[in-house]
Parts: C-alpha cells; structure tokens; sequence
C-alpha cells in the first residue's frame, strides 16, 4: 500500500484524473452548446475551444517561472483547482465559453508543474526514464477513456458529465496533498522572465532543428485541433452519425492510432534518422483528405485510424528532436514552455480560419480539405528544410570524431 501511494505514484494518479476531466469536459461543453438551441453550434463551439487555448498564448511567458519559483506540488494543486471552479461555474448558468476560460487557465498553470515535479522525484535518469514512460501512459488511457465517459455523460442530460467533472478535478486535487511540497526558487522574477522567455523563444527558431520540430508538432496540433472541432459537424452529415456518445467514440479512434503509432514509431523513424518523420506527416494529409471523400463507416473508421497514426509516427519524432536541441541550448524546461506557446499560436490560428470558412458558408468538407491544404503547405515546407537538417546532423557527427 505504501509504495502505492509513493509520492512519485500520486503524481501519474493525479495526472490521470486531471486528463481524464479535461478530455470529458469537452464533450459537456458540446452537449450543453446543442441542447442550448444556439443558431450554429459548431461555430459556437469552435469559439469557445479557443477561448480555451488562448490561454496557453497569453500566459505562456508566466507559467513556467512560476512554476518554478512555487512547489511544484501546490502549482498542480492550483491548476485543478481552477479547472474546478470553471466546471463549477456551469452550474450557476454561466457561459460555457467563460468558464472553459477558467479550464484553460488551470490547464496552462497545471501543465509545467506536472513534467517539472518529475524530476523532484527522481535521482537518475532510467528513473526519469521510466517516470515519464508511466505519465505519458496514463494520460493516453485518460483521453481515451475521458473521450468515451464525455460522450455517454453529456448525451441526454447536462448534469452527471458536470458533477463526473467538478468530482473527478476535485479528487485530482486532493491527491496532490500527499505530494512532498519542496520549496522552488523564490528569487525567480516574473518580468525578467517573461523577456527571457521572448529571447528563448528566438533562440529556438534560429536553430534549424528546433525549427524544423516547432513547425512541424505545431502544424500537427492545429489539424488535430480542427478535426476534432470538425468532426463534430462532419459526422451527422458524412454518415448520419447524431448522438455524442457514438461521435466521441469516432475520435477516439484517431487516439487509438497514436496510441499504436507510440509502439511503430522507433522502428519506423530511428534514432539519428528522425527527419524521416517527415514522410508520415506527407501519409497523415492523404489520410485527412480522403476521410472527406468517404461516407462509409468502415472506411472512415479506417482513415480516423490511419490520422492518428501517421500524426504519431510524425509527431513523436520531431518531439525527440526539439528535446535534444532543447537541453543543449535553453534547457528542457524552457524548451517545454516555448513549444506550447508555438503549438498554441499555431492551433489558435487554424480554428480562426476553420471560423473563418465556416461563416463564409464553405461546407465542412471543404474547410477540412482547406486545413489539409494548410497542412500540407507546412509539410513542403519542411521538405525545404531537409537539407539543413541532415547537413547539420552530420556536421555534429563529425565534431564528436574530431574531439575524440
């Protein structure tokens, strides 16, 4: 029972409720916006997931040195605690849109203390390793299982998703109490900070690779994040698909092939060849833009799959990649927080011109075939990229023959 309830042990349980609630409170909110009687609920809803990732924009130069400066265990204890209040606020009847506010708030102050306090944790770097290995499992099991509970939840009534959500944030934050609370830098000061963020920032795109995996992870999230948007609207008119419940089980499909893809992936793009991700990224279009040609459901369910696939065996290289440059240039942890403010400008973005389209009257297909479009501009972009990336893979080779 004890090495259960080990502090490193709390930290996955904790991590699993939390994305677990976060994944099912996006269905409450697209159950609630239906039942409203809104004129366009998709363009409702697509207002509203941005309203949820503008908080990781503005915010993003902030959060990491807060982290940093606060424990680690009192930053998750904070993080879902706004998530708390934002879920709490439905039951007063206040916009949905103002209160995933509050859940975005509480997911970007959340998001660095969760990867720091690891390293609290730990003493070497198998254990690192492996502590690492069991977060990011556990929050794969929580979107799949958060997305499925979402769907059934929010399909006839507002209030068991809501009190399955305010429940679970608040179980999440409970857990966090029994995590040791080490003390962080109290030196750390937030304007200096966020200028150094903003020079950060520039380093990271300055250097090929950097560049290469930034553009690329970002360009990935921003499809991932209008399909989702998408679906919900292409579903009912592709294949007749109505109810929550079974459309949340179509998205994750598209999980399930990261899932899968997680596995294929070292095989596939190895270490030292992780440009080749670029090829499945070329494979993740083709996937996006033929699930809009078909209306049958087998096919579709084929191609959710395929999405999901090649995004991972794309994604998780180019994450690799940013990791390595990130620790001999900035630091791991900067380098976390200058991902998520370019993965996010970029997400927000596409659901702007998804917004966008949509009130032009072009039909769900054709937004998505325009986002493939966008994606695919990202990709050719890449490829003029690729020289450099493998030029200077080599060039460090050489360096390390030299110094030996």
């Amino acid at each position: 029972m004890k090495r259960m309830l080990s502090p490193l042990n709390t930290v996955v349980l904790t991590q699993f409720l939390s994305a677990f609630a976060d994944n099912l409170n996006f269905f409450l909110i697209v159950g609630m916006v239906k039942r409203q009687g809104v004129d366009n609920p998709d363009i409702a809803v697509n207002y509203i997931q941005i309203a949820f990732l503008a908080a990781y924009v503005v915010l993003a130069p902030i959060v990491g040195a807060f982290a940093d400066k606060k424990a680690k265990s009192n930053v998750l204890l904070l993080g879902n605690a706004l998530k708390a209040v934002g879920i709490a606020m439905l039951l007063f009847g206040l916009p949905p849109a103002l209160c995933y506010v509050f859940v975005g708030i509480g997911a970007v102050v959340y998001s660095p203390g969760k990867y720091g306090i690891l390293t609290e944790l730990t003493s070497t770097e198998d254990e690192l390793l492996r502590a690492n290995a069991k977060v990011e499992g556990s929050t794969i099991l929580a979107i799949l299982l958060g997305t499925v509970a979402g769907g059934f939840l929010a399909q006839n009534s507002d209030m068991p998703a809501i009190l399955t959500c305010l429940v679970v944030y608040l179980l999440s934050l409970l857990m966090t109490l029994v995590i040791p609370a080490r003390s962080g830098n109290a030196e750390l000061r937030y304007g200096k900070e966020a200028m150094q963020f903003l020079r950060d920032f520039g380093t990271m795109f300055r250097n090929p690779r950097a560049r290469f995996s930034l553009i690329g992870t970002g360009s990935f999230w921003l499809t991932a994040a209008v399909l989702r948007i998408a679906l919900i609207a292409w579903l009912p008119l592709n294949l007749g698909i109505t109810d929550t419940d079974q459309q949340s089980m179509m998205i994750g499909i598209t999980a399930i092939g990261v899932v899968v893809s997680a596995f294929l992936t070292p095989k596939l793009v190895p270490a030292g060849k992780l440009h080749r991700a670029f090829f499945y990224g070329l494979f993740m279009v083709a996937s996006v833009m033929l699930a809009t040609m078909t209306y049958v459901l087998w096919l579709t369910i084929i191609l959710l799959f395929m999405i999901g696939l090649f995004g991972g065996i794309f994604v998780i290289p180019l994450n690799t990649m940013l990791q390595e440059e990130g620790k001999s240039t900035i630091g791991s942890g900067k380098t976390i927080a200058v991902q998520n403010f370019s993965e996010n400008i970029l997400t927000v973005s596409g659901l702007l011109i998804y917004l966008t389209l949509a009130q032009m009257d072009v039909s769900v297909n054709g937004s998505v075939i325009g986002i493939g479009l966008i994606l695919l501009l990202f990709i050719l972009f890449l490829a003029t990229q690729l020289p450099g990336i493998t030029g200077k893979k080599r060039n460090r080779g050489e360096d390390r023959k030299q110094v030996s």
